[in-house]
């Protein structure tokens, strides 16, 4: 057995869960914080969590009777809601992921809501293994699902069927084949008030259509036509061949021509000409455009669909209106964005990665009718304007980059996607918002979305070109007083640069050292400073790909750090979850009262803790693999701190999809507690709030082998004073602005009180 499956065996088996030793931190969802665009405008949903290839449907999720809006996003399978308040000719969306829960958790590759048993409740259909699930919306008093299907089947061989409708009892019922890269056109194509469902074949280019033959309450499907318009997709383009006569239809259900291959394409059908026949908007896995294709089908009961037309510039229909570009793989979506009960068109990318990640939703609002559209331009990122958004793998670290005492953001990030840039078809860079509030009332600002010119810099010495994937981290590691950068990437290096902006100024950033030390972890290096041995000299602990963490000590001074590698299995611990390919490892660590907590983001997304470090780093850490069931999507980073000075520690989440969840912590019970023995008298502390410097003033408190410890909100204490006299001077002035805890105590017990330095 190799080390790798040893570690992941001893984690999975021993069920080692790290028991709190300090108060437990607790966190809620926050969206109220304000942030700001480069231009001053604020950001509708910044903490929504960004969007890569998003999907969207309708649904009420409050059950107040308007329709609001259900986001999927194929990057990671993560879902996002949004209550929409319904005001006429005005889009309203406020993100509220409150109503994420009550969705099921296993939801893949593609989602769309649509109602099927026709109850005015929005019912789920997904991708299952080949084919695809249904699950029934049960809402009452609260939005709930039920499975209603695993694998929908559908009758293959109607011609040949001796148990029509029965599909335990037929072999020709088989489960109906969706690809999990396509989208399925799901709707009521006959115009009999069910839902039916259009599919690519597959091994051809035709489009099989699957009709329901049940009520508005089934899903009793049969294919009854196989190559629906007849027509298929050009195999040298994205172009269609219309008029194919499509001999072997349905008498032939298994034959399939091989010289016709399918690859991944999306279907959206509407009526775009008031006739109430179908067209079909088609979008191709290597292409930009939709393909909208014409069904000149007239038939009272619209079963002769025939393709007579195809337009490569759908939507460009008049002078303001331009046709769809999404550099590959676009995906259609028809609802009502605005309230004006008018369906608009909605286009956004399918992929799975390599392609375009930020300004990549369309919006086209339909000023004329639902049944025959006339789609004009309104936006090239809907939704996405009003977010944090840095396109893939969002790092999030607190760091006052300018000394003015309040924590600003600085966001690592995977890349946006450039196909212009050389081989590595991204960009990435670290966006800087400043916080612009006061030290209890936070807001931020976008200052510079390529903070330090990162992306200009041949990090990658080998390359001779910049790096992707940065993951920064914060530290004074040549013990000047101000904090230095360690920057990690996707090629498991690191790179250093020196702060010369001394304590309380702008930050003076400038490369010393790429490719740090010859520092290689593999892949993705995400680096953490931090005394790990207790030995008052800054260590450096670094994330990857495999989930382990590596850990490089520091063997030299303060002022000059040596670091030598000791491991790269700290603790025997992983973030690889079983069964999965790497574990992205993300630390952050902290000291609680003297105990030292490691926490990490996962490629999972999920949170983990890990304790049982000090005094142990070469035996095995504890750890808690679900930590407060926290989850924003996969490929997670975390930073920590109180970025509110209320006395508790919030939280930061990035995800791959490109953005930032906020979580506030809470004041019940305090998120860094110092128990006291209350056999003590009063005592005082004043100014409070200061400037410089405190009294504390113990009044009639026993002096002997009395101490005084000033303790910051992480936990970890910053001054250890012994004491003889009633009142002592203690300066806070080389102390950044927030709440300190100043605990008192002697030998019948001890007090803490809480000083807020302005």
């Amino acid at each position: 057995m190799n080390l790798k499956n040893f570690l992941l065996l001893l984690l999975l088996s021993s069920n080692l869960i790290i028991s709190d030793l300090f108060a437990q931190i607790n966190f809620e969802r926050n969206n109220s914080i304000v942030v700001l665009k480069t231009n001053g405008d604020t950001l509708k949903n910044p903490w929504a969590g960004g969007f890569n290839s998003v999907q969207f449907s309708e649904i009420d999720l409050n059950l107040d009777g308007i329709k609001d809006l259900f986001v999927f996003d194929r990057t990671g399978n993560r879902i996002s809601t949004f209550i929409n308040a319904g005001t006429p000719n005005q889009v309203t969306y406020k993100h509220d992921p409150s109503y994420i829960q009550y969705f099921p958790e296993k939801l893949k590759s593609w989602a769309l809501l649509r109602d099927y048993n026709c109850d005015g409740k929005m019912d789920i259909f997904t991708y299952s293994s080949g084919a695809m699930a249904v699950y029934k919306n049960t809402s009452t008093t609260q939005l709930s699902f039920v499975l209603d299907s695993f694998k929908v089947h559908s009758d293959y061989n109607p011609d040949g069927n001796t148990n029509s409708g029965n599909p335990n009892g037929d072999p020709s019922y088989l489960p109906l084949y969706i690809s999990s890269s396509d989208l399925p056109a799901i709707d009521d194509i006959d115009g009999d008030g069910d839902l039916d469902v259009l599919t690519f074949s597959i091994l051809g280019s035709f489009i099989e259509y699957h009709k329901n033959n049940g009520n508005c309450n089934s899903l009793d499907f049969q294919l009854s036509n196989k190559c629906w318009g007849f027509f298929y997709e050009n195999g040298l383009n994205n172009g269609v061949v219309l008029n194919d006569t499509c001999q072997y239809n349905i008498n032939n259900p298994q034959k399939y021509d091989g010289n016709k291959k399918h690859s991944g394409s999306t279907l959206l059908t509407l009526d775009v000409d008031a006739n109430n026949s179908k067209e079909l908007v088609l979008g191709d896995v290597s292409y930009n455009n939709f393909v909208m294709l014409t069904n000149g089908d007239l038939s009272t009961n619209l079963d002769n669909s025939y393709i007579t037309a195809y337009d490569s510039l759908f939507p460009q229909n008049n002078s303001s209106t331009v046709a769809v570009d999404i550099d590959v793989f676009p995906a259609g979506y028809y609802l009502d964005v605005n309230n004006d009960n008018i369906k608009d068109l909605i286009a956004a990318p399918n992929c799975q990665s390599g392609c375009n990640n930020n300004e990549n939703v369309i919006y086209y609002n339909n000023t004329n009718a639902t049944n025959q559209p006339d789609f004009n331009l309104i936006t090239n990122s809907f939704l996405q304007e009003g977010m944090i958004e840095i396109g893939e793998g969002a790092h999030p670290v607190f760091f006052d980059y300018n000394g003015d005492g309040l924590e600003d953001i600085i966001v690592g990030s995977y890349g946006n996607y450039d196909p212009t840039n050389g081989s590595l078809n991204y960009r990435s860079g670290l966006y800087l918002y400043e916080n612009i509030g006061t030290i209890n009332n936070p807001s931020y600002q976008l200052i510079d979305t390529d903070y330090l010119n990162i992306s200009t810099m041949n990090l990658d010495i080998a390359g001779s070109r910049p790096t992707l994937g940065l993951h920064p981290a914060f530290g004074d590691l040549d013990g000047d007083g101000d904090l230095d950068l360690i920057l990690g990437d996707y090629n498991g290096k690191v790179h250093y640069f020196k702060n010369s902006g001394g304590p309380g100024n702008i930050a003076i950033l400038t490369l010393a050292a790429p490719e740090y030390l010859g520092i290689d972890v593999g892949q993705n290096a995400t680096p953490f400073i931090y005394d790990l041995n207790g030995d008052n000299k800054l260590d450096l602990i670094i994330g990857k790909t495999t989930g382990t963490f590596s850990y490089y000590k520091n063997t030299g001074t303060v002022s000059a750090p040596s670091l030598v590698f000791v491991t790269n299995y700290l603790g025997l611990i992983t973030t690889e979850q079983y069964g999965g390919f790497g574990g992205n490892s993300s630390p952050i660590l902290i000291d609680s009262l003297g105990t030292t907590i490691l926490y990490s983001g996962s490629k999972s997304g999920n949170l983990f803790k890990f304790g049982n470090i000090d005094g142990n780093l070469t035996g095995t850490f504890t750890r808690d693999s679900t930590y407060l069931n926290i989850w924003e999507g996969i490929s997670s980073n975390i930073a920590i701190t109180d970025i509110n000075n209320d006395g508790s520690l919030d939280l930061l989440v990035g995800n791959y999809s490109g953005g930032v969840a906020l979580y506030q912590g809470n004041n019940s019970p305090s998120s860094v507690e110092v128990k006291e023995t209350i056999n003590l008298r009063s005592l005082n502390i004043y100014p409070n709030p200061t400037q410089n410097s405190i009294v504390v003033d113990i009044q009639n408190n026993e002096t002997k082998n009395a101490t005084i410890e000033v303790i910051s909100i992480l936990g970890k204490t910053l001054i250890n004073q012994k004491i003889s006299s009633r009142k002592t001077t203690i300066s806070l002035e080389n102390f950044s602005q927030g709440i300190y805890l100043v605990k008192f105590y002697n030998d019948l017990g001890s007090k803490v009180l809480k000083v807020v330095k302005e």
